[in-house]
């Protein structure tokens, strides 16, 4: 794998920087605090490190309502502390990415007080800005994505115009149609790719484009807040064909650079819409939203997996992840400690890039109601890394939110010691996943096993490994065709030792078992 290809081999961690690791004392995450963690990141194997951001910002959305796309907010630390990360990262072989908010601004930014100040500012066209249809009724239908927020837009006294924020309304949306503004936002990758950052994940990718005449969304979706699948129509706010050019733009001055990775967040649940975005000329890769939409089924993420890998380009690969800062966590979403760890080996072992949230190697589960700080209500899976059963590993101060109930058990200190953790299987699983020439770089084929086992095949010259996965309570047999009689366990979620033969005429798996089997002969 080159310099410029990286991306395809690595395991990506999400920072959720707010929460990770404390170092001034004062309960909010910050840089210093995880460059103390970074040998706990390279010990766990990962390949890259994505941020959350850390610009300045009022924290209508926390941190998305940028203020300053080229300064860090106090509170995370300076310049010089992001300097002296990049560097240290680098030196132990983690490329960082940071989340690049392109839609909108905070109302705050320098950009959108010139805009707001009078129709005739220069900068009024940076931002969309349309008049109301009557009194101070919105423009058109469009709707914020919070529902807390209610339409998309809010009237401005001052110039008798409604401005549009696809989120809250202290975050504004950007005019993509104005060439001043794709010159200025290029002037911000250049600045953090010139300080050294390996690439960038884009927030909401599809959204950076609306209808020119500011049309109203067609009645059957105009309930929709998101992006809603639809045999015909499409939603005027977002997923339109001619964001896929801005993409084009920003992959063209990542590739000035060279070896630097473009990650898309595009939540949309069409394989063929979403399989545009990446692995073409525009970004390189895109989360899979589906993925993690999926109810604790086989059938459904096989269907899943299997439908996107139909529809998107030769050589691309999908991101993978469990959970997000958006998304909660899996612990909580699919329960119990078997269905984390087959989750984790799925992850791992699909063609694609694996994307780990911070704590998600512990199985750190969402925090109970009730906790309110966030407008639409994300605010459990994002509570401090539990480092240990004090919190003190976090912060020697008070949280800024309090921790999960489940921390005396769920820490990575009690883990990091027990062979059978969850945490050590994720770094069995990274280990021998950047040993497996089948599973960094193979190709991908699935296998009728059943309802209750997803089984699919990774192949590369050289190696082939099976990899069977019971999503059932019971005990699950699977008939393979096609396969040798016997194989070898390479890896189990359970009891099954390494190295061990395993029958696979037919092959049964415990319950809640997942395993990568080493298939050494077509007998």
């Amino acid at each position: 794998m080159t310099h410029e290809t990286w991306w395809r081999e690595a395991v990506i961690y999400q920072v959720y920087l707010r929460s990770f690791a404390d170092h001034d004392g004062d309960g909010v995450g910050d840089l210093p605090g995880l460059l103390g963690k970074l040998d706990y990141l390279r010990e766990l194997g990962v390949d890259a490190v994505w941020l959350s951001p850390f610009h300045p910002s009022p924290l209508a959305d926390f941190g998305y309502d940028v203020s300053d796309y080229t300064a860090v907010d106090p509170a995370y630390g300076t310049l010089g502390d992001f300097d002296v990360l990049v560097r240290a990262a680098h030196e132990r072989g983690i490329r960082v990415l940071i989340d690049l908010i392109m839609n909108h601004t905070s109302a705050e930014h320098p950009w959108f007080v010139e805009s707001s100040s009078d129709r005739t500012n220069p900068k009024r066209d940076w931002y969309i800005w349309a008049d109301p249809r009557q009194s101070d009724e919105p423009p058109n239908n469009w709707l914020s994505s919070f529902e807390r927020c209610g339409p998309a837009w809010t009237y401005q006294p001052r110039t008798r115009q409604c401005y549009l924020h696809s989120f809250t309304p202290g975050q504004p949306d950007l005019n993509w149609r104005n060439p001043e503004v794709r010159a200025a936002m290029r002037e911000v990758w250049r600045f953090w790719l010139d300080r050294g950052v390996d690439g960038f994940r884009i927030d909401v990718a599809h959204r950076l484009m609306k209808d020119a005449e500011l049309r109203d969304n067609p009645a059957e979706l105009a309930h929709a807040r998101r992006h809603t699948a639809h045999p015909t129509l499409r939603m005027r706010n977002l997923d339109l064909p001619e964001t896929l050019q801005v993409l084009r733009e920003l992959r063209g001055t990542l590739d000035e650079y060279g070896g630097k990775l473009a990650l898309g967040e595009v939540p949309i649940s069409d394989d063929g819409r979403l399989a545009d975005y990446f692995g073409g000329d525009g970004m390189h890769t895109a989360f899979h939203i589906a993925f993690w939409e999926q109810p604790w089924r086989a059938t459904a993420f096989r269907r899943t997996v299997d439908g996107l890998a139909a529809r998107i380009r030769p050589g691309a690969l999908p991101t993978y992840a469990l959970a997000t800062h958006d998304i909660s966590r899996t612990a909580s979403r699919y329960g119990g400690a078997a269905r984390a760890r087959v989750a984790a080996m799925m992850a791992f072992s699909l063609r694609g890039i694996p994307c780990v949230y911070y704590g998600e190697e512990i199985g750190m589960s969402d925090a109970p109601p009730p906790l309110a700080l966030d407008v639409d209500g994300r605010d459990g899976q994002r509570t401090p890394m539990q480092w240990d059963a004090t919190g003190r590993g976090f912060t020697t101060g008070t949280p800024w939110m309090p921790v999960a109930p489940d921390q005396a058990e769920v820490n990575v200190a009690v883990q990091s010691g027990d062979p059978d953790s969850l945490l050590t299987l994720y770094r069995r699983l990274i280990s021998f996943r950047r040993a497996s020439p089948a599973l960094r770089t193979g190709d991908y084929r699935s296998l009728d096993a059943g309802d209750d086992v997803f089984a699919y095949l990774r192949s590369a010259p050289g190696e082939r490994l099976l990899v069977a996965l019971n999503f059932a309570s019971r005990p699950a047999t699977a008939v393979l065709p096609d396969l040798p009689a016997k194989g070898r366990a390479d890896v189990s979620t359970g009891d099954r030792p390494a190295g061990s033969t395993v029958d696979l005429r037919p092959l049964r798996l415990e319950p809640g078992e997942g395993v990568i089997i080493r298939i050494e002969d077509r007998s």
